[in-house]
């Protein structure tokens, strides 16, 4: 099971590694982020959800919960009042995000106003997203997480 664990914003990198010595499986996913920079485009790797990281956690006993409660950088499991982990429907929806890593930029093109993707994370994906800007590179998708609706943007260069 899968839980959501917020934590201090910009110590994702060190949670999860922090998580990872103490033999619990972490994530906290990236992606490359196309910005416009004096006049040229740049790629940057930023934290899809900056400030939250995803630990996977088989049973949640006490003793696990104090190791992850306990490790630097942590400030709460999502849930009230006790941790609720993903509901598996929310977690094989989020599956690819956690697989990839980082998630890279996509390539494609608009066609009679509907986005297709020719090659990256978003291949086969192009139902899941709600919006997108030519002009700035992005692509807008949702995930639900704890039963609410949470919006992120990938970068695809559309031609």
């Amino acid at each position: 099971m899968i839980y959501v664990v917020h934590v201090t914003s910009g110590m994702e990198y060190e949670t999860v590694q922090a998580l990872v010595m103490q033999g619990i499986k972490a994530y906290a996913p990236k992606h490359h982020l196309l910005e416009r920079r004096r006049g040229e485009w740049t790629t940057v790797s930023r934290y899809l959800f900056p400030g939250y990281v995803f630990a996977d956690l088989p049973q949640l006993t006490d003793e696990v919960y104090y190791k992850v409660r306990n490790t630097d950088g942590v400030i709460r499991f999502l849930g009230s009042p006790s941790p609720v982990p993903l509901s598996y429907s929310e977690q094989r929806r989020m599956q690819w995000i956690f697989d990839a890593g980082v998630l890279g930029v996509s390539k494609g093109h608009v066609h009679d106003g509907k986005i297709v993707i020719t090659s990256g994370l978003l291949l086969g994906r192009e139902n899941d997203i709600i919006s997108f800007s030519k002009r700035q590179k992005r692509c807008k998708l949702c995930c639900v997480i704890n039963g609410r609706k949470h919006y992120f943007s990938l970068s695809a260069e559309l031609d």
